[in-house]
């Protein structure tokens, strides 16, 4: 039952973002053209270090075929939370509420709620393995949130 196969996947975890990738098939590779000095990267890499900075947990159910639920988290050192919704049929994914903060002043923080607003669809696993595609505008880009399991 691929719906049951999305609960497992999003639910009962909580994620921690480990890169935003280009999407370029078989050869993704880490974005590294958000930060314009290595100041604002060094600082983006300070918050990405704390515990629960970049993180984000689902809670969902099934509804009509599809899973719905909320989700709740931290980009930077904001808080941020929103509805969300995945299809295990064609593996769609998005955000169709966002409660997060309008502004972030790290730039890694501003990305990660971009990624989210923007998201389309996901691939995943069982094991601890989600990403979460989305569409850069700014950068006429395809890219991907990685996540692995919060330790």
């Amino acid at each position: 039952n691929q719906e049951d196969d999305v609960l497992d996947i999003f639910t009962g975890k909580t994620w921690k973002l480990t890169g935003i990738f280009h999407d370029k098939g078989s050869n993704p590779s880490l974005c590294t053209d958000y930060w314009n000095s290595d100041a604002e990267k060094e600082a983006s890499d300070e918050l990405f270090k704390e515990k629960d900075n970049f993180t984000i947990t689902f809670i969902g159910a099934e509804i009509d075929g599809k899973v719905v639920g909320t989700y709740g988290g931290r980009a930077s050192r904001n808080s941020i939370s929103g509805d969300w919704s995945a299809n295990g049929d064609n593996n769609s994914f998005g955000v169709s509420k966002q409660d997060s903060p309008k502004s972030n002043e790290d730039i890694l923080g501003k990305a990660f709620v971009n990624g989210l607003i923007n998201a389309y669809k996901y691939d995943g696993d069982t094991n601890g393995n989600l990403r979460i595609y989305f569409e850069d505008t700014e950068r006429n880009d395809k890219r991907f949130l990685l996540f692995g399991l919060a330790r």
